[in-house]
């Protein structure tokens, strides 16, 4: 038998995954979407659900459901291709109407509330106003053809009220994110990061923006100290905490967290993630012989089968009757069984620095098993079955010395360690 190293580990904490799916979904006949997982992929099927079932729907449903856009959007559609259409004309003007009616309306009402945060609303209901205006032009003027009446609408130039709402609200979110900094907590911090963001989708170069980004993301993030510590009285190879701690924990990294394996001296950590070494079993070389002994009954020639006076017996042809003659051989066996086990286990332990708290503590250990055969036969080695007859010429083989097991054990820890991390990121906000 062939030497060889098992290595199994184990830990109190098993990671779990998940992942929801959409099978089939079919909206009408010749219309099917199948398999889309979770996330980007997901939303997009979303969307193209929404559009599909939407084109199930007339454009006068969508007009008394209040879904005044994709009612003008089905009617302009409709009236590219007959300018003609009576019906979506009507549709289309009723809807345009109400449409431009609700957003005023809330524009007005906004502004008479006179919140200073009203100006991102308010931006986004004039451009509601000008893209509709722009999506019923191409078809502007309609003649309805059972009256005569000419519908046009009165086209308005938004772009002022645009801009200066856009202004305002690029003020407000600025002003906000600049207060919510100087309060100086992370969550304050990461507040006004979403408004700096905000600012940067009306403005790219708006004053110092750049700087009070880099600001934000600098307090908001938790900086995460990650190291080992070795508490259990066994001096570790050199090398197995530098190993341990190679751990790739770049896909950790999140929008507000790091981590850091590189620990400097004057630099404050929100938390520590400590490998916390407890246990180190290292068990004895064992070696133990187990004899014994094969044996096979094989073919030695043949013999006169006799009646009961002594006679040869004779077959019906007249000729003497003889049978096989067995003869047992036998072999020695010897075999070596070769044993070693190694066991490192202590917690994974997450601190918060700032407190001093223990905020959780995992159980974390790993093993690795040394187990060899070897076999010498002696005597007749036509004796042997054929499994044991692989195993002849197999040689003991040199126990692995400790500090090898050890790192095989470090390296079955580090796969647990970076599960753990994973599944406890919700700790270290």
């Amino acid at each position: 038998m062939n030497n060889f190293i098992f290595s199994s580990a184990k830990s109190l904490f098993v990671p779990s995954n998940s992942c929801k799916q959409i099978n089939s979904v079919t909206c009408f006949p010749g219309k099917h979407f199948r398999k889309a997982t979770t996330g980007f992929n997901s939303a997009f099927v979303v969307l193209m659900l929404m559009l599909s079932f939407s084109s199930c729907i007339s454009s006068k449903k969508h007009m008394d459901r209040g879904q005044y856009d994709i009612a003008i959007t089905k009617s302009v559609k409709k009236l590219k291709k007959n300018r003609n259409n009576e019906k979506h004309m009507l549709i289309l003007e009723k809807s345009y109407n109400l449409a431009n009616e609700r957003d005023k309306e809330r524009v007005g009402f906004l502004k008479l509330e006179g919140n200073p945060d009203i100006w991102d609303d308010v931006y986004q209901s004039f451009l509601s106003l000008k893209g509709r205006q722009a999506r019923v032009k191409p078809v502007m003027p309609l003649k309805v053809p059972s009256t005569g009446r000419v519908i046009s609408f009165d086209f308005v130039n938004y772009d002022e009220e645009i801009i200066n709402a856009k202004r305002k609200a690029a003020e407000f979110y600025y002003v906000r994110g600049t207060l919510l900094l100087e309060n100086g907590s992370k969550e304050n911090a990461r507040s006004a990061y979403n408004d700096f963001k905000n600012v940067q989708k009306f403005f790219s170069d708006y004053k110092d923006l750049n700087q009070q980004i880099n600001k934000a993301l600098d307090i908001g993030t938790s900086h995460v100290a990650f190291k080992m510590q070795n508490a259990s009285g066994i001096p570790l190879p050199l090398a197995f905490e530098e190993d341990l701690t190679k751990i790739s924990l770049n896909d950790l990294n999140g929008q507000w967290v790091k981590f850091h394996t590189i620990i400097e001296k004057n630099a404050f950590y929100d938390y520590t993630v400590k490998v916390n070494i407890r246990m180190i079993d290292i068990s004895p070389e064992g070696l133990k012989e187990v004899h014994f002994i094969e044996t096979k009954d094989v073919q030695d020639g043949f013999q006169y089968l006799l009646d009961k006076n002594g006679n040869v017996m004779k077959d019906s042809l007249g000729n003497d009757m003889k049978a096989p003659k067995y003869k047992t051989i036998t072999c020695n066996l010897i075999e070596t069984q070769q044993k070693k086990t190694a066991r490192i286990a202590g917690t994974i332990d997450f601190i918060d620095n700032h407190t001093g708290q223990l905020l959780k503590s995992d159980p974390i250990a790993s093993d690795v098993f040394f187990d060899h055969i070897s076999l010498i036969a002696i005597g007749d080695l036509n004796a042997l079955k054929p499994e044991t007859k692989k195993m002849i010429g197999i040689k003991p083989m040199p126990f692995p010395p400790n500090p090898e097991m050890i790192m095989q054990c470090g390296n079955i820890m580090k796969g647990m360690t970076k599960n753990i991390l994973v599944n406890n990121q919700r700790l270290l906000n």
